[in-house]
């Protein structure tokens, strides 16, 4: 999605990086340390549907899992969100967006982290709203992990710098050629969602096609 947040920075709780765990990987031997760390069980099951199903996936995290770098995702009650300018007071996090990926950099522009934001409250209660059935909800929610995790943190994680980042629709330019989407594309081909072509909550949910 739209990265709203570029004059400020999302800062996770003290208390999660505490407790950050590493998502369960359904593999005979997964890796001594999964470079996704994650709290919330909802989105943990997510990872792990997107892991048994996707080649690709596997592939990217193998490689991060060599690295220092690390993928936190997070629900928005995880994190304030503070402006950049000083003085400016925190903010929660905006509860219409849908969800976010934002680097966290040091003062040479290094990537050691990127922080992603999946608003599973607005996601769940639209789906309440329109009474989904349980796996269309999971597919939802996968292609929106599919979308900033694979789309946009992975990228900046492995460049180790924003020369690594992936943007999503240009205004005008047809969302099947940014990157960001075409590299979600891959995720969503292998995992059998069909294929995004519309920018926006239409392009990215496929339950709520038509429905915007």
């Amino acid at each position: 999605m739209p990265n709203r947040l570029v004059a400020g920075v999302i800062l996770a709780l003290a208390a999660v990086a505490a407790e950050g765990r590493a998502v369960a990987e359904p593999r005979p031997e997964p890796p001594d340390r999964s470079p996704i760390l994650v709290h919330h069980q909802a989105l943990r099951d997510g990872l792990a549907r997107i892991w048994r199903r996707s080649p690709s996936w596997r592939a990217a995290l193998d490689q991060l899992a060599a690295t220092d770098r690390r993928v936190y995702v997070l629900t928005p009650d995880q994190v304030v969100v503070r402006d950049a300018h000083a003085g400016a007071p925190s903010q929660s996090f905006d509860p219409a967006v849908l969800a976010e990926a934002s680097p966290v950099t040091d003062a040479s522009g290094r990537v050691s982290a990127v922080l992603v934001v999946v608003n599973l409250p607005l996601i769940e209660a639209l789906h309440e709203r329109r009474g989904s059935l349980p796996a269309e909800l999971d597919a939802d929610l996968d292609s929106v992990l599919a979308h900033e995790v694979y789309g946009h943190a992975v990228p900046l994680l492995l460049a180790g710098d924003l020369s690594g980042r992936c943007a999503d629709p240009a205004p005008g330019q047809p969302a099947i050629e940014a990157c960001a989407v075409r590299r979600e594309n891959v995720i969503r081909s292998e995992l059998r969602l069909g294929r995004r072509t519309n920018a926006g909550h239409d392009g990215l949910l496929l339950a709520f096609r038509g429905r915007h």
